[in-house]
């Protein structure tokens, strides 16, 4: 039986490159840079920045030092969201439960055992 909304086709890496580039094109210009201005920004040679707008390959680093030359960093956060306390954590940084002394009796003195 066929779904009533099937599942929309992945997108390609060509594609998210090319949305990404274009969304990268589209802040620079609401921020009324040229391409020029932000890539001396974000400590880039103009053609590094063209190719991350134009969608033809880039690197991480590349796109976080445009978005950060743009002030939009938070954009990133859906990316690497902060991550909860650890359980781990939690257990690492909690006081130690105090040690005791295991009694045991004694034998008495001058007894073998055996």
């Amino acid at each position: 039986m066929d779904q009533p909304f099937p599942d929309p086709p992945a997108r390609s890496t060509d594609e998210w490159e090319a949305r990404i580039g274009s969304q990268v094109r589209a802040s620079r210009l609401d921020a009324g840079l040229d391409q020029i201005s932000l890539a001396r920004r974000a400590d880039l040679s103009t053609s590094t920045l063209q190719s991350l707008e134009n969608g033809r390959g880039s690197t991480l680093s590349t796109l976080v030092r445009v978005l950060r030359a743009l002030g939009a960093e938070d954009a990133l956060d859906a990316l690497a969201p902060a991550s909860a306390v650890s359980p781990i954590d939690v257990l690492r940084s909690a006081d130690p439960a105090p040690r005791r002394r295991v009694y045991r009796p004694r034998a008495p003195r001058g007894s073998s055992g055996s």
